[in-house]
């Protein structure tokens, strides 16, 4: 009876090498008259308990399309018996076993990932390019002179900040949320991150030395300059559109490297920052020292005041350092005899004058006070202060040294000596004393040395003749005394002289015979075949003009008034003036307005009356 017969879950199987025979299987007591025809499924009664058999048994050859069935054990939950399924050799197995339909629906999902990938990189492109069309629409509108900064973004989130702060700022401890928002340091941030169309990101080669250039361009208030790309040039909107500058212009998207007065290297790394007169009006920023590779740094010729950041001296290759003609003020950092490659340094004429600026807002800078007169109270400005220390001569490379017109202190080093390529010293115009250091006969390639206007207390060097390529010395106004050395007539290419007005010690408004430049002019002064210009007046300095005078055909200038000199102008030096002098003073007129003049001369341009110093011209 099939009702009484359980449907067995597990399945046969014909063997193909076996002739359709049908291997099984087995499981013992099931008859093959219990099996059900095909189409026909059953589920056992619970109420006809299945007997056990007691033998296998094995299904006939030949016998085809059977399923086989196993006993129901009693125990078994008859409602989870699964039934019998006809077995077809010709059934397809399912899709997701079908190896085609697998690699068709992978293809798909892949080429539909794909598309997905290219909406969100063309929707992304499209936005950042509308942002920059803004940011170009910014840069074209006309500057505004009080900080506004852009609003926040995911900029802020890109790592520059950070980045920054970690590269620059420690060398202070400062960070920008210390700063205000008129800092310059914040503006540079903000043009960086909002305004600038490069976009740069924290890993950016450049994005130190961009953010340095920006920090000098907010530094200094000269928006005509940074906007509209040099001194003098103040182009109008459509100008600045269609200009045709050979440079870039200052705060634009264009590369950092064609701003005007930057040079960079091949690898573009900023070498070079030259804006000479370019009427820079603020405080250098110490920022600058994150152009690391910077060799030339010049800003000479414009309104530059406040001290020198130390931070400079960080600048190892730093070649040429060119800040004069400004109003600095403070102490010369000792940090700067670090720079032991430092060939050119000029951080002269730091005061005096009548150089004034005006800043954007109307206020005049004037830089013969501290801090340009902006500061709380006036306070005269006399330019850089401190010492000459030994280290000077660490800068062994160093070949043009110019200090003049500030307020050093204290003597000229010994170590001077060790800058034997040196060819310019001019440390006239500050409060140096002491004597000339022998050792700077060593300086045999000097050219220019000019020591005028300190506080000297020195006899010449006896070794001044060595120093064979001179051919500038200015001595004039410090308390030089002695006779004139005759190994000063072997420096042939000497084209200036200046020994006056050295009767500085006690009295200078005397001339008395044991203070200054005594004894005589020698006849080996001949030999100055390139001299042009010679001071010897108000000196004790004494005898006749010698007749080789005459032989220094290019003789512009000739001053010997205020002197002991006496006689008559030699009749070969008169001939000159139809040549290349122009100016001869001497002592030419009545002493004391009634006495012979001490000397007598046809071609003087000016006379002098030797006791009261009154020179009146007599061309």
């Amino acid at each position: 009876d099939r009702s009484t017969r359980g449907i067995s879950n597990r399945s046969s199987f014909l063997d193909e090498n076996d002739g359709g025979r049908l291997a099984e299987e087995s499981h013992p007591g099931v008859s093959f008259g219990s099996l059900p025809l095909p189409g026909e499924h059953f589920v056992p009664s619970a109420r006809s308990p299945l007997e056990e058999p007691s033998h296998p048994q094995i299904a006939p050859i030949g016998v085809p399309d059977i399923a086989v069935a196993t006993a129901l054990a009693p125990d078994d939950e008859p409602e989870y018996i699964y039934n019998a399924i006809e077995w077809d050799p010709e059934a397809k197995p399912p899709l997701h076993r079908n190896r085609r339909f697998r690699f068709y629906t992978y293809f798909a999902f892949a080429m539909i990932g794909i598309a997905v990938i290219f909406v969100v990189v063309y929707i992304t492109s499209a936005s950042k390019q509308s942002e920059t069309d803004i940011i170009e629409r910014d840069y074209e509108a006309q500057p505004t002179l009080s900080p506004t900064l852009s609003p926040i973004t995911n900029r802020e989130a890109s790592g520059v900040l950070e980045q920054l702060e970690a590269g620059i700022l420690y060398m202070r401890n400062e960070t920008f949320a210390d700063m205000n928002r008129g800092d310059p340091r914040i503006r540079a941030l903000d043009w960086i991150l909002h305004k600038d169309g490069m976009q740069l990101v924290s890993d950016d080669a450049n994005l130190y030395q961009r953010f340095a250039l920006a920090v000098l361009a907010y530094s200094m208030d000269s928006e005509a300059w940074y906007y509209c790309g040099g001194p003098g040039t103040n182009f109008n909107d459509t100008e600045k559109q269609n200009a045709t500058v050979p440079y870039g212009i200052w705060l634009s998207s264009t590369d950092e490297c064609t701003w005007l007065g930057v040079t960079c290297s091949t690898d573009d790394i900023v070498r070079g920052v030259d804006l000479n007169s370019n009427g820079l009006i603020g405080v250098l920023p110490y920022e600058l020292t994150a152009l690391r590779f910077i060799q030339i740094l010049h800003l000479p010729h414009n309104c530059i005041i406040g001290t020198i950041p130390p931070e400079l001296g960080q600048l190892r290759h730093l070649l040429s350092l060119e800040l004069h003609g400004n109003g600095l003020s403070g102490e010369m950092p000792r940090a700067i005899y670090d720079l032991e490659n430092l060939q050119a340094l000029n951080l002269a004429d730091q005061y005096g004058g009548d150089r004034e600026c005006t800043k954007t807002d109307g206020r005049v800078v004037d830089i013969n006070y501290r801090m340009g007169g902006l500061g709380v109270r006036y306070e005269e400005n006399v330019g850089l202060t401190g010492t000459l220390g030994p280290e000077i001569g660490a800068w062994r490379s160093m070949k043009g040294l110019y200090l003049f017109k500030n307020s050093f202190e204290g003597v000229i080093p010994e170590s001077i000596g060790n800058l034997r390529y040196l060819r310019f010293l001019r440390l006239n115009d500050n409060f140096i004393g002491g004597s000339l250091p022998n050792a700077i006969t060593k300086l045999r390639n000097l050219r220019d040395l000019r020591l005028a206007d300190n506080f000297l207390v020195s006899s010449l060097p006896s070794d001044l003749g060595l120093m064979t390529d001179l051919r500038i010395l200015t001595l004039n106004g410090n308390s030089i005394f002695g006779e004139i050395p005759d190994g000063l007539y072997n420096l042939k290419k000497l084209s200036e002289l200046r020994l006056d007005d050295t009767l500085m010690r006690e009295a200078p408004w005397l001339a008395v015979r044991n203070e200054g430049i005594n004894g005589s002019i020698s006849t080996l002064i001949g030999g100055l075949q390139d001299l042009e210009h010679l001071y010897l007046n108000n000196n004790p300095i004494s005898g006749t003009i010698p007749t080789e005078l005459g032989l220094c055909k290019k003789l512009k200038t000739l001053r010997v008034h205020r002197t002991y000199i006496e006689g008559e102008m030699p009749d070969n030096i008169c001939p000159l003036r139809d040549k290349n002098l122009s100016s001869v003073y001497s002592d030419c007129r009545p002493y004391n307005g009634t006495a012979v003049p001490f000397i007598k001369c046809s071609c003087c341009t000016d006379c002098c009356d030797h006791s009261t110093g009154v020179c009146i011209a007599d061309d």
